[in-house]
């Protein structure tokens, strides 16, 4: 049992009660743990696995009268925190989503209204793409959505550098070039899901750009969809900002378009009176599609999206999918739906294993394992990655299953980016060979 010192926090930033505890000698970070007492109750913490003996670990255990102008409702709010403070793991691995589905915002931001993001380093030279988040001028183009497409979000980082790295680079030679050349076709069709700014396919129009390609190849094309004509011109404002081909050895083309998810893209540009004049060129079937946090606060829109992924992935294709998880028990029903109609997801093992990526993104569990209680695997995940949190002249540090919205509140743009990325995942999707389809996807 330790003996623990109790302190306020003085300069009352995510004000409360805490206690500071002492790691004695002989404790096994990761392992052990420390209980004490506070309050008559007996209290238990795991020591961070980054821990030494002789570190201080500071740990809120109430709050202040200060915190709230009512102080009944302080104590009965101090008490709650005694008791059971909301964490993730009591959000099966998430967050639980306030009631408007937004998330903290990314902060990469230039100002004016310009995120950027350096791509990975598999490109021949160092590329920033510098990403407005609005169009520069007000529109009177049909807006949709709820502001999410226009946010430069963690996932989308993650996916778009691990594209354009050396590992990227190689499997998209090795998985998706060299396929297209066996099947003595010239020509590579991509897509990205849900573009948003279109940070994705930008990063793709590079790495493929970089690509010394087969002979047989002489031309891609990367369709960058989502919803909304005001999407859609800022992204096409994106790519003439952040993409050109002079230097590709191949002819590589990105179009932006509209995409409904539930159809396909011909119907959809067809209904569309500004685009039905590209209708007849835009390919039916995709070797590669692509895409990032596309389960975002959207249950009601899984089956719609697995119907478009049925109409455009080829039947021999690649779906690359990052996913950031904040609901695994609500988003791994999408992958037992994809499951259940042949499309099957494996974890980007190139990724995972990436020097460059590994301890960035060190979740490792296939999609029936991150954040299911009954998994030993996620469970151990959980307790055993942490992020320090820095409040005033004492850093903290928290395993995942112990973070709190508190805690996130709290965070500098630097922890809040090593919180998301410790929960982000690459799963690469294709279809089951054999498999019965439900329908001919081709219109």
């Amino acid at each position: 049992m330790s003996n623990p010192e109790e302190h306020t926090d003085a300069d009352g930033e995510g004000g409360g009660i805490y206690i500071n505890l002492t790691i004695p000698p002989g404790v096994e970070p990761g392992v052990d743990s420390l209980t004490f007492q506070y309050a008559g109750n007996e209290m238990e913490i795991k020591v961070p696995e980054d821990s030494v003996p002789g570190d201080v670990l500071s740990i809120k255990v109430g709050c202040t009268d200060a915190e709230d102008s009512s102080a009944q409702n302080d104590r009965d709010g101090c008490s709650e925190t005694m008791k059971k403070p909301s964490s993730l793991m009591d959000e099966l691995g998430g967050i639980e989503d306030n009631d408007d589905g937004n998330d903290r915002k990314p902060t990469q931001n230039d100002g004016d209204d310009v995120a950027s993001v350096t791509l990975g380093d598999g490109l021949n030279s160092t590329v920033t793409l510098r990403l407005l988040e609005k169009l520069p001028s007000p529109t009177n183009k049909k807006s949709e959505g709820d502001g999410t497409q226009s946010c430069l979000w963690p996932s989308g980082i993650v996916l778009a550098q691990a594209l354009t790295s050396k590992m990227g680079i190689k499997y998209l030679l090795s998985n998706v070039m060299k396929h297209n050349e066996e099947g003595c076709r010239n020509r590579i069709e991509c897509m990205e899901l849900g573009s948003g700014l279109g940070t994705c396919g930008i990063a793709l129009a590079h790495a493929l750009a970089s690509i010394d390609t087969p002979r047989s190849i002489r031309s891609c094309h990367i369709v960058l969809t989502d919803r909304g004509d005001e999407t859609i011109a800022l992204i096409r404002e994106n790519v003439d900002k952040n993409f050109s081909c002079k230097n590709a050895s191949e002819e590589i083309s990105v179009t932006p378009s509209p995409l409904l998810w539930g159809s396909d893209m011909l119907s959809t540009l067809t209904n569309n009176a500004t685009t039905d004049d590209c209708a007849s060129s835009m390919p039916k079937k995709f070797d590669l599609v692509i895409g990032s946090d596309l389960l975002y606060n959207t249950q009601e829109s899984y089956d719609p999206l697995l119907t478009t992924i049925q109409h455009h992935l080829e039947e021999c294709g690649t779906l690359i999918l990052s996913v950031r998880w904040r609901k695994p028990d609500l988003e791994r029903e999408f992958f037992h739906k994809a499951e259940a109609l042949g499309l099957i997801f494996t974890n980007w093992m190139e990724f995972e294993e990436s020097e460059t990526f590994k301890h960035r993104c060190p979740a490792k569990m296939t999609w029936m394992d991150y954040g299911n209680p009954a998994s030993e695997s996620s469970n151990e995940y959980f307790h055993n990655n942490s992020v320090s949190i820095k409040r005033s002249n004492t850093t903290t540090s928290k395993s995942l299953a112990e973070i709190t919205e508190e805690d996130l509140e709290g965070m500098n743009d630097d922890e809040y980016a090593i919180f998301e990325e410790l929960q982000i995942q690459i799963y690469i999707g294709r279809w089951r060979k054999g498999r019965k389809r439900d329908f001919d996807c081709v219109s």
